[in-house]
């Protein structure tokens, strides 16, 4: 007999499932009844096409929708002229691409198979940079589920999708990097659903953006369940308090999120006492599982609203005994929530997180009460052969490869899908997780307008949601590189603080930070008092405004006057180390032995520091950029779309530079 892993009570039987798998779906259920059993070969209804939720009380499975789909080009005007990124010239009077008219397509011709996720075109040629827009169609067997409607899931799709099911439009994201969810209006219950998506990937030149423009649905798409009764963006986040280092803890999960408008309440409501019984209310059952097997549970009743959606306020599990999250523990818990109303249940969430506290005191970055200095090095979802449109062969490739240089933090440009934040947890690699709100005051200065700058705030909300359940995240970053006087500027101002406010209400349990680009000759800026961590990028001695290496120190002893009650970590570092200048002397930039010289000196003053809490290099690998992109390296051939900061080239080869950051990073404890 199979011993199944989950059980629940059937009348005066326990009932344990265990899922054989195979081309039929075999199910063993397990029957013990006192000392009796029974075992049970069944068929999985879900392999059948019969979603499980119809023939009970839960609701039915998410379907998965990615594999193969079908494709077409679409005809679009040429994207317009890309400016270099701000770094690397002066600014072209480029004007933003005009937009398609949305609209669903109205033949068969010119489809072709294409595998979903994936990108348009995995060559980073240069011609392809600035974007251009297709259309994707999928046709599938839509579930029957009796009650609960469906939405369609994007984890992410670059960059205007425009959603349509069955020839009518049903929604649109303009945002290239975080998930978003479209209501299936119009599905056909039962019946062959056609599903068309159009990606338009051309880039609006005024939103600065080096690293390379991947169109495509780069990540799954998911046709899930939605009850009439449901807790939207649930949160499932860490409270711990600790009296000792690491020690005498105390933890609570708190829970956050949407809960949706109530339907009608139909039940009859008798009177009592004179008094007529309160109207019903939906049920949260929360369920935690330690990695020991010691179960938590706790039931809270909801107050919800016939007139619109409410948050969930001051509610909190308290965790006895808490098994904490650390890069040597990665202690994981197994969560469940199921949210009930009238007899039924309409939800069911199952999550792994982790129970850690992220503070900074007097400065300093603490985790689980303990002082932290942590090593790492940043990445870009791009992989050769697929570009951002990661396998899990490739997550899990680059999830070793930061533990064998010894990093235990990493860091992006954008929110990490989730596939991979998960692997993260596990490994125990903590993350800076951040917006990709980068140089938007410069040039065009789009934060300067209310409409953009709603727009960036939405995106800092939408990364804080998409990343907050993981215990591996321990900051959420707002905005990368804007101006150095954000005091000067109003429109700049206005978003760090409204962002800031944002970000600490959608995840108290977390330090919120912004990074900032590396100047001298700067006063203190007091909008960074609404942070709890500053980033600092910083290339001296590689790019022009700051060229003296020597000027480093000086400049981070400056940072700590000005701001003593933030945690300081060095966000980016780093040179280009370009193969064909892989053999030029140490004294040319872009050579290898610069690189690692670089490098080299650069932790060497971290080392130095102890105000610091630690440092990222910037990259792990290469990845693909602008095309023309220098870095500041000397020379470089005619089509160059390759950012070479990376100390593994774009195929995972190890420079000289590899060696440095390892051996630093071995050699450092985490813990001070």
């Amino acid at each position: 007999m199979i011993r199944a892993p989950g059980c629940e009570p059937a009348g005066s039987a326990i009932r344990c499932y265990h899922y054989l798998g195979g081309p039929i779906g075999l199910w063993v259920v397990v029957l013990r009844l006192g000392l009796k059993t029974w075992t049970v070969l069944g068929v999985s209804v879900a392999c059948l096409g019969v979603p499980a939720g119809a023939l009970g009380a839960g609701p039915p499975r998410p379907l998965p929708l990615s594999g193969i789909w079908e494709i077409r080009d679409l005809a679009a005007n040429p994207a317009a002229p890309q400016p270099p990124p701000p770094q690397e010239g002066p600014e072209g009077g480029a004007t933003a691409p005009r937009p398609l008219i949305p609209q669903a397509s109205q033949d068969g011709g010119g489809w072709r198979p294409v595998r979903v996720p994936s990108v348009f075109d995995p060559d980073a040629r240069p011609e392809l940079f600035g974007g251009t827009a297709k259309m994707y169609r999928l046709r599938f067997r839509a579930p029957r589920a009796k009650d609960f409607s469906w939405a369609f899931r994007f984890e992410q799709s670059r960059r205007r999708t425009t959603v349509f099911l069955n020839g009518r439009r049903i929604g649109l994201s303009i945002d290239p990097y975080t998930p978003f969810e479209v209501a299936a209006k119009g599905l056909r219950p039962g019946q062959t659903n056609t599903l068309e998506v159009q990606v338009d990937s051309r880039k609006d030149p005024r939103i600065p953006e080096g690293w390379w423009n991947w169109g495509g649905i780069v990540r799954p798409v998911t046709l899930v369940p939605r009850g009439r009764v449901l807790v939207n963006n649930l949160g499932l986040l860490s409270d711990v308090s600790c009296r000792g280092p690491g020690r005498a803890c105390k933890a609570s999960v708190l829970l956050d999120g949407m809960l949706s408008k109530l339907p009608p309440d139909r039940t009859p409501r008798p009177r009592r006492k004179g008094r007529q019984t309160p109207a019903l209310q939906p049920v949260m059952r929360v369920t935690l599982r330690s990695p020991s097997g010691k179960v938590t549970t706790k039931r809270f009743t909801l107050r919800g609203s016939r007139r619109g959606e409410r948050r969930l306020q001051k509610l909190a599990l308290r965790v006895p005994g808490p098994k904490l999250w650390s890069p040597e523990r990665p202690a994981l818990y197994k969560a469940r929530v199921t949210v009930s109303y009238a007899g039924k249940t309409w939800q069911v969430a199952n999550k792994q997180i982790g129970l850690r506290s992220v503070k900074v005191k007097r400065g300093l970055l603490y985790l689980n009460n303990r002082q932290i200095n942590v090593r790492g090095a940043s990445m870009h979802e791009d992989m050769p052969g697929r570009g951002a449109a990661l396998t899990g062969s490739d997550m899990d490739t680059m999830v070793q490869e930061l533990k064998d240089v010894g990093a235990n933090i990493t860091r992006s440009h954008y929110v990490l899908s989730e596939a991979l934040l998960q692997r993260l947890d596990r490994a125990g690699i903590m993350v800076w997780n951040q917006a990709p709100i980068w140089q938007r005051d410069h040039g065009a200065n789009l934060l300067g307008f209310p409409l953009d700058r709603a727009r960036a705030v939405s995106q800092v909300r939408r990364t804080v949601l998409a990343a907050r359940n993981h215990p591996s995240v321990i900051t959420h970053s707002v905005a990368n590189e804007l101006t150095f006087t954000p005091d000067g500027n109003l429109t700049t101002r206005l978003f760090l603080t409204t962002a800031a406010e944002l970000a600490r209400d959608l995840d108290p349990t977390v330090p919120i930070s912004l990074d900032v680009k590396a100047g001298v000759g700067y006063s203190e800026q007091f909008t960074y008092q609404s942070f709890d961590m500053i980033g600092i990028n910083q290339y001296f001695g590689w790019y022009t405004p700051v060229a003296e290496f020597a000027t480093l120190e000086p400049y981070l002893r400056e940072m700590r006057d000005n701001y003593p009650a933030h945690a300081l970590v060095m966000t980016e570092f780093g040179a280009e180390g370009r193969p064909d200048m892989a053999e030029r002397p140490a004294t040319d930039k872009g050579s290898y032995d610069f690189q690692t010289s670089h490098v080299a000196n650069t932790l060497n003053v971290v080392d130095s520091l102890p105000f610091l809490s630690g440092a990222i290099h910037w990259t792990l690998r290469e990845f693909e950029i602008y095309p023309g992109w220098r870095g500041g390296a000397l020379a470089g051939p005619g089509r160059n779309t390759r950012h070479h900061k990376g100390v593994l080239t774009y195929d995972g080869q190890k420079k000289p530079a590899w060696n440095v950051l390892r051996d630093n990073f071995t050699r450092t404890p985490l813990y001070r």
